[in-house]
């Protein structure tokens, strides 16, 4: 595909362009009102669907200001259920956190008094999770009927309480790449730029939880990218609005975007993500490898670069050593090789 380059200076690594903000995101329970397709928890066991005790919650997120975090999020499961979720915003709010935000489902949003509260607790940014550009795609996904237009509803009143002066720090939506939408991203994106949102990211799905035992939703990583550059393209000479790509090797994506800095700062993940922590519940240490978290009172604490990087995701030997990205790319999830194999991926020299 010929995407052309609009800046040429290459990125050599050590460039980082992003928010400087020391983050935490806080796991409030396992607990969620939607059944996506691809859920990396799946049907978690019991003492993890228990929501964490609004006591504990106000020690974690005091421990994490006094560490030097001034930007939280709550996410889950979904935080929007859980009981004591704007008595920790606005606690936050009054320790002097300047970025508070939820990453959520969004169905809850639909209920425009919740949203009312919400904001007025203190939140500043809104991440939803969206997969699909209509009722079809998105209830489907989801498993939700009337999901898509709970969700639209929502983000519709979203912007319209930002256009007031609320959520500083945006709205956004996360868009779960599949073998259900990729085909449809150039749609998918389309339509979230026209309701009127100006920061979507693409993820490229993880093969765990429900994912992990129904792989045909994993699609190939070369089957995807012509449809994700389609969407880049729209994006880069029509809307002109943030973009970002999540968990695509650099290797898969055409040379025209990682060699231009420009271009690499504008789309890729690695160049453009908060730098983030997190603390979620944990029954054992299984699970989180020598060096990965720290656990104790019942909390796995990590670096989510970290833990990708070390944990989560590869770099074959055979297919990586040497690539002059191999400080900035974080590789392929580890699940994704024994579905498609690393044939896909190469060093760039």
């Amino acid at each position: 595909m010929n995407i052309p380059a609009l800046q040429t200076e290459p990125v050599q690594g050590g460039d980082i362009w992003r928010d400087t903000r020391k983050n935490v995101e806080i796991n409030v329970g396992k607990i969620c009102n939607n059944k996506c397709v691809f859920c990396l928890d799946g049907l978690p066991a019991t003492d993890m669907r228990r929501y964490m005790p609004y006591p504990e919650m106000q020690a974690e997120i005091q421990r994490w200001y006094e560490s030097g975090t001034r930007s939280v999020g709550f996410l889950g499961g979904e935080p929007t259920t859980y009981p004591w979720i704007l008595d920790a915003i606005r606690f936050a709010r009054e320790l002097g956190y300047t970025r508070i935000a939820v990453a959520t489902n969004g169905t809850k949003f639909f209920r425009h008094e919740f949203v009312d509260r919400i904001l007025d607790a203190g939140l500043t940014r809104v991440t939803m999770s969206m997969h699909g550009h209509n009722p079809k795609l998105e209830d489907a996904l989801t498993r939700v009927p009337g999901n898509f237009e709970k969700k639209k509803s929502g983000l519709q009143y979203l912007l319209k309480k930002k256009a007031e002066g609320f959520l500083a720090d945006n709205v956004s939506v996360n868009c779960v790449v599949n073998a259900w939408n990729y085909k449809y991203l150039p749609q998918i994106v389309r339509f979230f730029f026209d309701l009127g949102l100006d920061d979507v990211r693409l993820n490229f799905v993880r093969s765990e939880g429900y994912a992990e035992t129904d792989t045909s939703l994993i699609p190939k990583l070369s089957d995807v990218v012509p449809y994700v550059m389609k969407a880049v393209l729209l994006n880069e000479y029509h809307f002109k609005k943030n973009l970002t790509l999540g968990s695509f090797p650099l290797c898969v994506l055409p040379p025209e975007l990682i060699g231009s800095k420009g271009l690499a700062r504008r789309y890729v993940g690695e160049f453009r993500d908060l730098d983030t922590d997190c603390s979620i519940k944990t029954l054992t240490s299984d699970g989180f490898p020598d060096g990965i978290a720290t656990i104790e009172d019942g909390r796995a604490r990590f670096n989510w670069q970290d833990r990708k990087r070390y944990d989560l995701k590869a770099q074959p030997e055979a297919r990586c050593t040497g690539c002059r990205y191999g400080n900035v790319c974080e590789g392929v999830w580890k699940n994704y090789l024994p579905i498609h194999g690393d044939s896909e991926l190469r060093a760039i020299k």
